[in-house]
């Protein structure tokens, strides 16, 4: 009786390395929860009879499941970076998804004639990811930016409302990936 008082009844403990896996557990979680939200509204607001709503809803149910993987790859990167002009962004990045998903807060307003226009820039070329929109709360995203390549750079542009075919300069955003 005197062993068994000493002997340890169960392992210690096992803390996680701080290389991020907690918040990724609790972003997989997040995602996985806000994406299902997203594709059940979707259905129950919109029903799913006709064909171009479904395939909307298959649209977005791609969409986040390519989100999810990125935000939850064990390589992700997070950063975060101020706008020229005012704002923040975050970018969560995987590389060997090849894939970013880009948010942003704070946006300078911007005349109804204008817009905010994402872009991918390196040695491949110029490629659009998309005009942005303001959303609730001055939030804007989540957009995924997929097709990255070694060398391109993220940048961020005030841009005519319907956008452009090449950005124009100065950038209020350039990210090395």
């Amino acid at each position: 009786m005197a062993a068994a008082a000493l002997t340890r009844q169960q392992p210690p403990p096992v803390s996680e390395p701080s290389t991020g896996r907690a918040w990724r557990g609790r972003l997989r979680f997040t995602v996985a929860a806000v994406a299902a939200a997203v594709v059940l509204g979707a259905a129950v607001v919109f029903g799913v009879a006709n064909g171009s709503m479904r395939d909307q809803l298959s649209q977005a149910q791609a969409s986040s499941q390519q989100m999810a993987a990125v935000l939850t790859a064990r390589d992700a990167t997070m950063m975060t970076g101020a706008v020229t002009g005012g704002g923040t962004v975050t970018i969560v990045m995987s590389h060997s998804r090849h894939a970013l998903v880009f948010t942003a807060a704070d946006l300078r307003a911007l005349p109804a004639s204008r817009g905010y226009e994402l872009w991918l820039i390196g040695p491949a070329g110029v490629r659009s990811v998309a005009m942005l929109g303001v959303g609730r709360h001055d939030m804007t995203g989540p957009v995924i930016a997929s097709g990255l390549r070694p060398g391109d750079h993220l940048a961020l542009t005030a841009e005519p409302s319907g956008g452009t075919a090449r950005p124009t300069v100065p950038m209020m955003l350039d990210v090395a990936l």
